[in-house]
């Protein structure tokens, strides 16, 4: 006789008891019958599940590098249903990530002459993208420029963003002034540009940009050694600048503290150096040091440690090292491997969300908003099919060659399955079903040096 079923409130209370920081877990839970996928796919569920966690997990980090496509470095164990499908194959950079949402630059900036063509606003885990639009006219003439993405909606607790409408901070420099304006999506349209005139300015690619109320934070460099903090405000669309930390602008990081102002961290060793700034009566802001805590026993010592960001919510300070992104819990004191790679990357953007199976949202009316992948998928089958028949034709044929004693034509039709198969799995950038088409192709080597004996 089959157990009986869990009652509708237990089943609810256990599977919301499954830690937000390892998807993986809801997944799979989701697998086990038609009904638990059912309670875990549903709005409902993904609403209490948030209710009940509060705080959105770190899912992982966005890489960016100079010279290879961004990937995505999950925070969860490989069985993880994460890291998501990238909207297509262009040459695609991180700009941001913000309240569950991504900021995409086409194309990569490697020189100078690299401009930005169009921007892409990416909710991982809906599964869609908001379509493709060009930045504002100033991004042709600008030498250097960075993006933020924040949800827009009234009243938003930022727990589950996805549909919301938002709003698409640009900034650019020209060596001559710095230039700003805010895309919207309910108007589907960029604000007027604002400038703000200073002599050699370039802002920093690669830093945190903190979002504190309304104004985004940006360090800019205006003389080697010599360097400033820029504020955009998102809604009153103005640019401010004043000094920044007594600090080396690489070595520390903007962020927002604990208390909801603007503050920097840095690393001395193995210490960490925190600031906070007040702001007096007259507008003027001034830096003060709020504290300074020694990680020597929770950091290995043989490491040089660099910080990349804190996230106030999750509570937890990103560094990087030669070898990957490890974050620290101040409250917990717990230390966490978060990337492991050979490549370093310049710069690592957090992806916070919460992630329940099947989250895809229906698109809204009179949006912009479209599914990512569909399209793709249906072109990759068709194409799939053309391979595989090409494959199948030139195996029929490498048999008969083998039959009739032709093994150098055996042997052409081996080189041709391999790359065949090889040049259709590196353009999809997939890398299991490419080991696995070349583990089928030596199988296949394998019988023929069996019948050719």
């Amino acid at each position: 006789m089959p157990p009986p079923e869990l009652c509708h409130d237990l089943l609810v209370d256990i599977l919301t008891r499954l830690p937000p920081d390892d998807p993986g877990c809801l997944f799979r839970a989701s697998l086990v019958c038609t009904a638990w996928r059912a309670l875990l796919t549903s709005p409902e569920f993904a609403r209490h599940y948030r209710e009940v966690h509060r705080t959105p997990p770190l899912l992982g980090f966005f890489e960016n590098h100079d010279t290879v496509t961004p990937w995505f470095a999950p925070s969860s164990p490989a069985a993880s249903p994460f890291p998501p499908l990238f909207p297509d194959r262009r040459d695609l950079h991180v700009l941001d990530s913000r309240h569950g949402l991504v900021l995409l630059r086409n194309p990569i900036r490697i020189t100078e002459h690299d401009h930005a063509v169009s921007l892409i606003v990416w909710d991982p885990v809906g599964r869609r993208q908001w379509e493709s639009f060009p930045p504002p006219d100033f991004a042709s003439t600008i030498l250097c420029d960075v993006g933020v993405v924040a949800c827009a909606a009234d009243d938003c607790d930022h727990l589950g963003c996805h549909g919301s409408p938002f709003l698409v901070g640009y900034v650019g420099t020209d060596y001559r002034s710095a230039h700003a304006s805010v895309f919207s999506s309910e108007t589907n349209s960029w604000s007027p540009v604002v400038s703000c005139p200073h002599p050699d300015i370039e802002i920093l690619r690669g830093q945190p940009k903190p979002l504190i109320g309304n104004a985004v934070y940006f360090i800019c460099e205006y003389h080697p050694n010599e360097y400033f903090i820029l504020c955009f405000d998102l809604f009153s669309r103005k640019l401010s600048k004043f000094d920044g930390p007594p600090i080396h602008r690489y070595k520390y990081a903007l962020m927002k503290t604990e208390e909801g102002v603007l503050g920097c961290a840095s690393m001395q060793g193995s210490r960490l150096r925190l600031w906070l700034t007040q702001t007096g009566a007259d507008g003027a802001v001034t830096w003060m040091r709020r504290r300074v805590v020694d990680l020597h026993r929770l950091l290995p010592s043989n490491s040089f440690f660099r910080v990349i960001g804190f996230e106030d919510r999750v509570g937890a300070f990103y560094l990087t090292t030669d070898d990957g992104v490890t974050t620290v819990d101040l409250k917990s004191g717990q230390v966490k491997k978060m990337s492991d790679s050979n490549i370093v990357p310049y710069q690592s953007v957090p992806y916070i969300s919460f992630y329940t199976p099947d989250q895809t949202v229906e698109v809204a009316e009179g949006g912009r908003w479209e599914e990512v992948g569909d399209k793709e998928e249906e072109a990759d089958e068709k194409v799939e099919q053309q391979v595989e028949k090409a494959v199948h034709e030139l195996f029929t044929k490498g048999s008969k060659a083998l039959k009739d004693e032709d093994f150098v034509g055996a042997l052409d039709c081996k080189r041709r399955i391999l790359e065949i198969r090889l040049g259709f799995f590196l353009s999809t950038c997939y890398l299991p079903l490419l080991l696995q088409s070349l583990a089928e192709a030596c199988v296949h080597m394998d019988c023929w040096i069996q019948c050719s004996n």
